[in-house]
């Protein structure tokens, strides 16, 4: 490998290091370095370089949740076992980001008010038109309803012939909802697990007990 190929490879790397340092398999011992030099592998692969940065952001997950399960598969870990070390692992990498949202929301009258107004523009960068074909159906201090009739990450795992993976991108996908579990309840019916052709996120108020 030639020096700049050496300076590439790492520079791809990057993308993935912050995300394998908060991978915790508990007692399961785990080569990382694996994990990392697949994703790298990959990420050329999918010139995902020359991507825009929400698809940037995509692959990262996406080779992330693939080359994670791949590798703690070789490990002999379950494959449900290496989902909640993937997710746990997605979940830390969020947490500044959500704390913080959580926490503005909290500090309002209305925190589900708030965050579906805080929300709704990043929904629609992160999750655009040509990937998800996101169509919002009601979004108030009542309810938010949206539905996505295409998934980038089910065509991603369906590509590399993984289809078992999507529900660990489902998983990544309810991060949010589960960080605001005091005034957000969640109600997803997502049929792209089973191939199917829709996913839909219905968020409402949290009822007091």
């Amino acid at each position: 490998m030639t020096e700049e190929n050496e300076t590439t490879a790492e520079d791809y790397g990057l993308k993935i290091d912050p995300l394998l340092d908060l991978l915790d398999t508990d007692e399961n011992p785990v080569d990382k370095g694996k994990i990392r030099e697949a994703f790298v592998s990959l990420w050329e692969f999918e010139k995902a370089s020359e991507l825009e940065p929400t698809d940037q952001y995509l692959t990262t997950v996406a080779l992330f949740i693939y080359t994670s399960h791949n590798i703690l598969n070789d490990h002999n870990i379950r494959q449900d076992r290496a989902r909640k070390y993937i997710l746990e692992a997605l979940r830390k990498w969020k947490s500044e980001e959500m704390e913080a949202g959580v926490a503005k929301e909290k500090a309002t009258d209305n925190p589900f008010k708030a965050f579906v107004e805080n929300n709704i523009e990043k929904i629609d960068e992160i999750y655009s038109w040509e990937n998800f074909l996101l169509e919002h159906k009601k979004s108030d201090e009542k309810e938010w309803t949206y539905k996505m009739k295409k998934c980038w990450f089910a065509q991603f795992f369906i590509r590399f012939g993984r289809t078992d993976y999507i529900e660990t991108a489902c998983g990544f996908d309810q991060l949010p909802a589960q960080a605001r579990e005091e005034y957000v309840d969640l109600k997803l019916n997502n049929n792209f697990m089973k191939l199917g052709a829709y996913c839909q996120f219905r968020y409402t108020p949290k009822k007091d007990s």
